[in-house]
């Protein structure tokens, strides 16, 4: 379905429940896809919360994680994560990050599965997970 005026002025196509904006952003000097998910279905969304995207462009596969299962979160850190309030929720996951069910991206900040080996935030970033005893900024820690 083609929504012509959604959101701001922005044309929006929603293909089953995936908004999907594409335009082209000024300020960047780039034409800019953003894929908002709150109304995809269970069966597409990954326990991480991303969906499987392919990216083409001119015939050219330029994104593809179509055929890549995300690393598992431990199911009941994402049912405290989710019930928690702002504060306890930063409180739990800062714990989590120390006794290493997650890692945090150096690059965008994203908080990814201690099984991910690289991160697998939204968006192109793919970082390398930090070696052990290197904290998130590349410096050398303490074990």
């Amino acid at each position: 379905m083609f929504h012509p005026n959604i959101h701001g002025g922005l044309p929006c196509l929603v293909v089953d429940g995936v908004l999907v904006f594409a335009y082209l952003d000024h300020r960047l000097g780039a034409v800019r896809v953003s894929v908002h998910l709150d109304s995809a279905p269970e069966h597409l969304v990954r326990p991480d919360g991303t969906v499987p995207l392919q990216v083409v462009v001119e015939d050219a596969v330029v994104l593809d994680d179509s055929g890549t299962e995300a690393a598992p979160r431990p199911p009941l850190l994402d049912a405290l994560v989710s019930a928690a309030d702002a504060v306890h929720r930063e409180a739990i996951i800062t714990a989590a990050r120390e006794i290493g069910l997650l890692w945090r991206c150096p690059a965008c900040q994203r908080d990814n599965a201690a099984a991910a080996t690289c991160c697998e935030g939204p968006g192109p970033c793919r970082t390398p997970r930090p070696a052990a005893g290197v904290d998130p900024e590349g410096e050398l820690r303490e074990p």
